[in-house]
């Protein structure tokens, strides 16, 4: 068996949950949107997009309203912005509640996404109107993360010059640069992100460790999106040089060099499930405990593999398909420093139900457990709601009551 699929998770740290999925394909930019459905949601190509395109107008709106607001506290708690927050956040969960409902045939991906993204806006509402207000300028700050997740999946070439004008400058002056450069890559404004994020790793009044999450993020644009493995060898060359990093971020930083180095120059042929399990090996290999950054580097190269390799074979439902889903939501796992918004839950689900009797749908029934479990009933102890608890058994049942077998497709 393949060593990625016979794999013991470990991992201490808090995981998101199932409320908290990832509702990257929906919370996008609504005029980027029109212009690449077919590659955010390439599973409507073959439906009326009418509803949707006005779907995503009204989605846009309401963003544009809310996320200016979200980083001016005055203007979030003040009376006069009160009916228009309670409307932007009405009108977006609703817009995202009626894609769900509209999309033809079996997409289970759709609407799954759209009834996330309206439970988690229907939550930052009843936070603003019991006056938790900072938690909610929290929920709706942090929903442009939602639209990273989306953007960040596949290459992409150049910036969108229309999501320019998504967010003003004069908003993003006034974010920190580790938030303002997130927006700027939930925007599609990549070149902009790498640049604010390589001014945010020279800067010395940060600590190293306050830069985890960029550095990751950084890691996942440059290598996955923009498929440039020149301009961070680059970057890290010079933060490897900062006399204030730790021992072990400094040999985390060389290794990600190194790994630079070494693929450098991968032929940019066909993918296959071959060449991403042998990143994944190879990132294994380095790991000395669970949450070990050192194969960050082969872990993006190996998700950027996996999701072209997915774009060629869409539509189809075969093992091979499976196993695809579920090494990018063991990726996910092992890369997603944000507990906020997780796609692993997707791609595991996802490979379970296409491979349940299959070795694969077995191995991703047991994270999305162990996901579901410590996400719901770890360090909180919170109660998992119902919704979650019957997903859970019903995948259980579908696990468990088809033969198994050993054999792996071609």
């Amino acid at each position: 068996m393949n060593p990625c699929i016979d794999h013991t998770i470990q991992s201490g740290r808090p995981r998101g949950s199932l409320a908290n999925v990832v509702l990257s394909g929906l919370f996008v930019s609504g005029v980027v949107v029109l212009l690449t459905v077919s590659v955010v949601m390439p599973a409507l190509a073959e439906v009326d997009l009418s509803e949707t395109r006005e779907d995503m107008r009204e989605i846009y709106a309401s963003i544009s309203v809310l996320l200016p607001l979200s980083v001016d506290d005055a203007a979030f708690r003040s009376p006069e912005a009160r009916e228009q927050i309670q409307d932007a956040l009405t009108n977006l969960a609703a817009r995202a509640e009626h894609v769900g409902s509209h999309i033809a045939g079996d997409d289970r991906r759709i609407r799954f996404l759209a009834s996330a993204l309206s439970r988690k806006t229907k939550e930052a509402k009843r936070r603003f109107e019991e006056g938790r207000y900072e938690s909610a300028q929290f929920l709706v700050r942090r929903l442009t993360d939602f639209c990273i997740a989306c953007h960040t999946r596949i290459p992409s070439r150049d910036d969108s010059p229309v999501a320019r004008g998504f967010v003003s400058q004069e908003v993003l002056a006034k974010l920190p640069p580790a938030q303002r450069a997130s927006i700027q890559i939930a925007t599609r404004r990549f070149d902009d992100a790498l640049a604010t994020q390589e001014a945010l790793f020279a800067s010395m009044a940060i600590q190293p460790a306050a830069l985890l999450a960029p550095l990751n993020e950084y890691l996942r644009v440059s290598i996955r999106v923009r498929n440039d493995l020149e301009r961070p060898r680059a970057t890290l060359e010079k933060f490897a040089a900062r006399p204030d990093l730790w021992t072990n971020l400094r040999s985390d930083v060389e290794d990600w060099i190194a790994a630079l180095d070494r693929h450098a120059h991968r032929p940019q042929g066909e993918p296959s499930l071959d060449s991403a399990r042998a990143l994944l090996d190879e990132a294994q290999s380095m790991l000395r405990f669970p949450t070990d950054r050192r194969g960050l580097v082969q872990q993006y190269l190996a998700s950027s593999e996996l999701h072209r390799y997915l774009e060629l074979h869409a539509g189809e439902t075969n093992r091979n398909v499976a196993e695809a889903y579920y090494l990018l939501g063991l990726i996910e796992s092992r890369t997603n420093f944000n507990f906020l918004v997780s796609e692993s839950d997707f791609y595991l689900e996802t490979a379970i139900r296409m491979a349940p009797s299959d070795p694969v749908g077995r191995a991703a029934f047991d994270l999305f457990e162990e996901e579901a479990v410590l996400g719901w009933t770890g360090s909180s102890g919170s109660r998992m709601p119902e919704d979650v608890r019957q997903n859970l058994e019903a995948l259980r049942a579908l696990v468990e009551r088809t033969p198994s077998t050993d054999s792996r497709g071609d």
